[in-house]
């Protein structure tokens, strides 16, 4: 496809850095992102995540670049036995006959080989060859074997040159047959290699194969430390065996070399670290551990280090400064062809409501069974150990029900639950199994670094955690050439994670009225002609069941007979927690509130899986999960922040008034009050307990004086002028009359806030404003007048406007 010619002049401009890869960025990160999604939009090869890493490195200025060798389809690379002359006669006849059986190198192994024999070599200060890598290769390339044949080499020569330097060192040439126990004794005692894994599943793999590529050499033993397994029983074999080749997972060799002393040492003997799969390593969030182990291991130069990763990122580089020696030789066998999440078919289905979920994902293996017959090799992964669990069950029954092979579909499980021994046992049984259809119902573990060929189709249930994870899991199908293709089955509230997480994803929708019109179309021509449909294989089609259409129409039935009579409850309920678990930290990924999240796992458990009833959640953890419903026992209102009891004066708790605001209802006015009246100034009387009651009462009283001319009263004092608050602690002056009937004190009150006096009018309280908390505030009469009330010892005068200390009048205020 002709590109642009902005793009050819981008690309001219990388010339230079023959594997496609750049010295010194010369465009700005936006620029790249940009040209990277008009690839993509032109139908380039690339996925967004490995492009971007890829078209952002940038390598120090010592690494030695190596031209890219990737495979060309239809091409085989250089045969094994080319390699006759740098390689051990033991380890060549593992490789080319017994067990291997290999002949050609892939283009991996043909870069990483062809440094031998001096990648094999001990370290030598005066020697100006590079032996430290970083190797750039996809999983199932063959760049396990490529990073162990130089391992076994180097450990081999290094047990023999050991043997004999402790005998030329001793004196003992007269000796010779001293030599072989003196190599084993240095070899027990010295590491030669170790290899990290992020999987306790990867690591596995890998000590199976060095087990395999040493079948030859006598004596040589490999260590696997991983969790998972006995710890002790590994401590044993360490202290009765050879450590040549150690295989671990950063987790357990950390808590080894921090807990046993003498592995410790040995480890620091260690002439080759090996980290494999970086980028995964990184991702898990091993950056901490991978420093503290490089620490314990001989420094480099002196240190052979091996770095193999899919995709070199920042943080890649970063740890490649740390670890590798400045002058180490990178080698990229990253091809340009389109990566298995953008050329194997994939289809996103939105189930309706719970209860399609299990129908349409069996109709899917149906479909694989009937489009692959005798060959489905499915794998079906699940975000949750008790989840997979669950699945595992239910496909285990529905096979036998109406899958076309029924009961010869082999079901098996992975996940945290098992051993590590039955999970290497389900793993290799579901690799090597080719005669008969398989399912594989998993959780995370096998995501990536774990090669299962054959696979015919990815079924991913639920949200995967990241895009990432999402193109890992994808990428177990479709591999080596091989026809495949990916399925996403998603509940209605997870539909927000494919359009706002998956939009670079070539996802196509299938709805379920689609796939039924598929799968009648294969089983109808599977039911003509049987045997045409297993290529003229008698044999293979007597194992399928026949015909298929009416089964098609039993999918909901079988269904329905699992939910209600054969499920475990406890089952769907530790699925159902588990579940909630792992979708609420997830919630603004969905785009939706928690709430809705709950409440559509709650519907999971009662029309998916059939239960009654949801399963119950207390309200203690839904809040810690923070799940609520917005509403309060506060009528709408948020909880104060400190409640106090209803007191009869305007004032609550500690200086909190409910309402600044006398109200007036007209419609309780009494009879005897005049129009002007009820529009008088009320401001005149703030100070004085509110309330109809206290006001009609006041106006009754002020009507009563004004008649009789007394002068006694609310107002006998001489009604002031209201005060203005004075400053902070201040006094603020103003003539009065006596303290008794009537008069207030000659001196002034202090105004002001907070603790201080609030004065109005000359008195203490004569119709002052109140203030702020603990303070005294001024009522509408006289000191006798008012009477004292508030809390937390304060005066609140708000309740003595009835009249002075000699009439009768409204005292309802007392001490708080």
């Amino acid at each position: 496809m002709a590109l642009p010619a902005g793009l050819r002049a981008f690309q001219a401009s990388k010339i230079s850095r023959t594997n496609c890869m750049s010295r010194r960025s010369l465009l700005t990160f936006s620029q790249r992102n940009g040209i990277l999604r008009l690839l993509q939009k032109n139908g380039s090869v690339r996925s967004a995540s490995t492009a971007v890493a890829y078209e952002d490195e940038e390598l120090d200025a010592g690494a030695v670049v190596t031209p890219k060798s990737a495979p060309v389809p239809g091409t085989v690379g250089k045969p094994f036995t080319s390699l006759k002359d740098v390689l051990l006669p033991e380890t060549l006849k593992a490789i080319t006959v017994k067990p291997f059986k290999l002949t050609n190198m892939t283009a991996v192994q043909e870069e990483v080989l062809s440094l031998l024999p001096d990648l094999a070599k001990p370290y030598d200060p005066e020697s100006t060859s590079t032996r430290d890598l970083l190797v750039r290769a996809r999983t199932g390339t063959g760049k396990t074997l490529a990073f162990l044949v130089p391992i076994i080499e180097a450990r081999v020569r290094a047990v023999e040159n050991a043997g004999q330097k402790r005998v030329l060192d001793d004196g003992l040439l007269s000796k010779p047959h001293l030599a072989g126990q003196a190599a084993k004794n240095w070899a027990r005692a010295n590491v030669g290699a170790a290899i990290i894994s992020p999987t306790r599943e990867l690591a596995t793999q890998i000590a199976n194969e060095a087990l395999r590529l040493s079948y030859h050499h006598e004596g040589f033993e490999v260590r696997l430390l991983v969790g998972g397994m006995s710890k002790r029983v590994q401590l044993r074999d360490w202290a009765k065996g050879r450590p040549d080749i150690v295989v671990a997972t950063p987790g357990r060799i950390r808590d080894i070399v921090n807990s046993e002393p003498d592995i410790a040492r040995a480890l620091k003997t260690t002439r080759t670290l090996v980290l494999d799969e970086v980028d995964t390593l990184l991702d898990i969030g091993f950056r901490d551990d991978i420093s503290a182990i490089i620490r314990d291991l001989p420094p480099t130069p002196e240190r052979q280090t091996l770095f193999l990763s899919a995709t070199l990122t920042p943080a890649i580089r970063q740890v490649v400064r740390e670890a590798l020696a400045k002058d180490y030789k990178y080698i990229n066998c990253v091809d340009d062809s389109t990566p298995t999440h953008l050329s194997v078919p994939q289809y996103a289905t939105t189930v309706p409501n719970p209860s399609h979920q299990l129908p349409h994902i069996m109709k899917l293996i149906i479909h694989d069974q009937l489009k692959h017959p005798g060959k489905s090799k499915v794998v079906v992964f699940l975000p949750t150990t008790k989840l997979t669990m669950l699945f595992s069950s239910m496909l285990k029954t529905m096979a036998k029900a109406v899958l076309p092979a029924g009961k010869d579909t082999w079901v098996g499980e992975i996940h945290s639950k098992f051993s590590q021994e039955m999970r290497t046992k389900m793993s290799n049984t579901f690799r090597k199994t080719t005669d008969q259809p398989t399912i594989l119902v998993t959780s995370d573990v096998s995501a990536r670094g774990v090669d299962y060929p054959g696979v015919t189709r990815v079924i991913q249930v639920g949200i995967p955690h990241s895009m990432e994870q999402y193109i890992h899991r994808v990428g177990r199908t479709g591999r080596a050439g091989m026809e495949g293709r990916g399925d996403l089955v998603l509940l209605p509230w997870e539909l927000g994670f494919l359009t706002w997480h998956l939009t670079e994803i070539p996802l196509k929708s299938l709805s379920i009225t689609e796939l039924d019109s598929q799968l009648a179309e294969l089983a109808e021509a599977y039911d003509a002609n049987p045997i045409a449909h297993f290529s003229g294989n008698k044999q293979a089609a007597t194992t399928y069941r026949h015909p298929m259409a009416p089964v098609l129409d039993e999918i909901e039935r079988a269904v329905n007979h699992l939910r209600y009579d054969r499920l475990d409850p406890q089952a769907v309920k530790e699925a159902f927690m588990s579940m909630l678990g792992y979708y609420f930290p997830k919630y603004s990924e969905l785009r939706v509130a928690k709430s809705i999240v709950f409440e559509g796992l709650k519907e999971w458990t009662t029309a998916g899986c059939g239960l009654e009833e949801a399963p119950m959640v207390s309200q203690a953890f839904l809040a810690e999960m923070g799940v609520h419903d917005n509403r309060t026992k506060y009528f709408g209102r948020g909880k104060l922040a400190t409640m106090v009891r209803a007191r009869e004066t305007p004032w609550s708790g500690r200086g909190h008034q409910r309402t600044r605001d006398i109200a007036w209802d007209q419609a309780d006015e009494s009879d005897d009050l005049t129009a002007d009246e009820r529009n008088l100034d009320l401001s005149e009387f703030k100070g004085t307990s509110y309330g109809d009651k206290y006001l009609k009462a006041s106006l009754r009283q002020k009507k009563a004086t004004e008649r009789d001319g007394t002068g006694e009263g609310i107002f006998s004092g001489g009604r002031r002028p209201q005060g203005e608050p004075g400053d902070r602690a201040s006094y603020q002056r103003s003539s009065g009359g006596r303290s008794d009937r009537g008069g207030s004190f000659e001196r002034g009150s202090r105004g002001g806030d907070r603790g201080s006096y609030s004065g109005g009018g000359g008195s203490y309280g004569g119709g002052g404003q109140s203030r702020d908390r603990g303070s005294y505030s001024g009522g509408g009469g006289s000191y006798g007048g008012g009477s004292r009330g508030g809390d937390r010892g304060s005066y609140s005068g708000g309740g003595g406007g009835g009249g002075s200390y000699g009439r009768s009048g409204a005292r309802k205020s007392s001490w708080a």
